[in-house]
């Protein structure tokens, strides 16, 4: 009987990762169900100065609290002269760039976007699922062409699509410890559409002006993290095919997304041309 179950699940495993679009996730979703580790946030109570606590409303503020304050304390910590990252870009790269080029979105980019977003149950505090809003496709593309382009030509996001639901997420350690948990923001499928209408754009000129530098692998169209990854161990057996010492250094950084300084991302952002709204002749 046991090897009738392991067969059963052999060709089950095998067919969702053959149909799966994101192998390395999948393969990781299936140590997770082997190992029975879910990251199932229903086990709390957490462990508060020797306090236990179970209440979920004492608990979501407890949280709120922490994710704000933990990463306003590194922010302090370590941002103490945001001229300096001004006076470090200018000298390594002096040279100026052309004011970013805003067009117009159109239905086919919107209905592309709607179309490319993964048909999954989750949602945003609206309720919505990417599910629904494809069926909804034909009722919903002419207001989001409208929104989209008032967005972009006022250079102003609508603060509704800012809310976001915040699960938090146990990473690793004692589960009553509310350091081992990170955050996670669920947004609204229609603040995803303003993201890829926007990243579209930045992404294109920083291509055309060879923004980014060529080691950049994360968050790019047309390469991944896996060619990153596929890189590295390809140089590697070429240092050690020519008989050299191999040595690597790797930092992982600590609230990393959470801790930038947004004082220093507009201020790169305008170096590098990105600022401004459609012009009027445009629109």
């Amino acid at each position: 009987m046991s090897e009738v179950i392991k067969v059963a699940k052999k060709i089950h495993y095998n067919k969702l990762f053959i149909q799966s679009k994101n192998k390395v996730k999948t393969v990781w979703n299936f140590a997770k169900s082997e190992t029975n580790k879910q990251g199932n946030n229903n086990e709390l109570p957490l462990n508060i100065e020797g306090e236990t606590v179970t209440h979920f409303h004492k608990l979501a503020n407890i949280f709120n609290d922490y994710f704000v304050n933990a990463t306003y304390t590194i922010q302090c910590e370590n941002f103490d002269n945001t001229s300096t990252a001004f006076d470090n870009l200018k000298l390594t790269c002096p040279k100026s760039f052309p004011r970013i080029h805003w067009t117009l979105v159109t239905a086919n980019e919107i209905k592309n976007i709607i179309k490319s977003l993964k048909l999954k149950n989750s949602h945003g505090y609206d309720e919505i699922p990417p599910r629904i809003l494809r069926r909804s496709l034909s009722y919903v593309i002419s207001p989001l062409i409208y929104l989209c382009n008032k967005a972009m030509s006022s250079g102003i996001f609508p603060t509704w699509l800012k809310f976001s639901q915040v699960v938090p997420i146990f990473k690793k350690g004692d589960k009553d410890k509310l350091t081992n948990y990170r955050p996670i923001s669920l947004l609204t499928s229609f603040s995803k559409i303003f993201e890829k209408v926007i990243y579209k754009r930045l992404d294109n000129h920083m291509i055309s002006n060879n923004i980014l530098a060529k080691e950049q692998y994360g968050f790019r169209s047309n390469t991944s993290t896996e060619k990153a990854i596929y890189q590295l161990t390809n140089n590697i057996l070429k240092a050690l095919d020519n008989k050299y010492l191999v040595g690597g250094i790797f930092c992982d950084l600590t609230k990393a997304f959470d801790c930038v300084d947004h004082g220093i991302l507009l201020g790169n952002l305008e170096y590098y041309g990105i600022k401004g709204q459609i012009p009027k002749s445009s629109n």
